[in-house]
């Protein structure tokens, strides 16, 4: 595994400038270290029907994509004790990413960090019932970017930091466990909607807001949210 790492790193600092670089991954193992660095235009991480998927625990996984319009499509099947870290640098970028889609993704973490305006996220957390909930880290300096992040597993801790105007955010935890948001906002005209539904703990969301003419919509109930 470690040979074929290497040659990811070497095909991909030959071809770093030139754009539509096209990387597919499919990984099992313990203790893998991935570092990917892309710069330039609509450069691809996995694409919709043959995403880059991930699996073992242990892991520390760091993508680094810089330029405009590329795409990172991700299945973490399974990761628990993992690191996770993806930065964004430009515009109008894509991600689309599950975590613990068929295992365990307990005591990880994940950071998404985004700098540029139009990005996009969609994040979704669980899908197996194995898949115990890790943290997530929003970092988010633009205009207009959107993220959209669903929870499906026990006890989800999320924490957002919002700088920007325009931003879309929508989240939706469910589980029979507890879980935690917290959100900072700075700029105008945010736009956050938080649905925790939880029939037997307690749920969290802690937002504090600096903006003007912003939209906040929470909703917290045992069911219908």
């Amino acid at each position: 595994m470690n040979k074929i790492i290497g040659l990811f790193a070497i095909c991909l600092s030959l071809t770093a400038f030139a754009g539509n670089n096209d990387l597919y991954i499919t990984q099992t193992g313990t203790g893998l270290t991935l570092t990917i660095d892309q710069i330039g235009a609509t450069n691809t991480v996995g694409k919709s029907d043959s995403r880059a998927t991930l699996s073992g625990t242990s892991m520390t996984v760091d993508i680094d994509q810089i330029g405009d319009t590329n795409t990172f499509l991700a299945s973490l099947l399974q990761g628990n004790s993992s690191s996770w870290t993806y930065k964004v640098t430009g515009d109008s970028n894509t991600a689309t990413l599950a975590g613990g889609a068929t295992g365990d993704i307990a005591s990880s973490d994940f950071d998404y960090i985004t700098v540029g305006d139009s990005n996009s996220l969609t994040w979704t957390q669980g899908a197996a019932a194995t898949a115990t909930g890790a943290n997530t880290d929003f970092t988010i300096t633009g205009t207009s970017n959107a993220i959209v992040g669903t929870c499906e597993v026990v006890g989800c801790i999320n924490a957002w930091t919002i700088s920007g105007n325009s931003n879309n955010i929508t989240t939706t935890q469910t589980g029979s466990a507890d879980h935690q948001i917290t959100a900072t906002l700075t700029g105008s005209s945010n736009t956050v909607t938080i649905d925790q539904t939880d029939t037997a703990s307690t749920n969290v969301a802690n937002i504090i807001s600096t903006t003007s003419n912003g939209t906040i919509n929470v909703d917290q109930c045992a069911s219908g949210c």
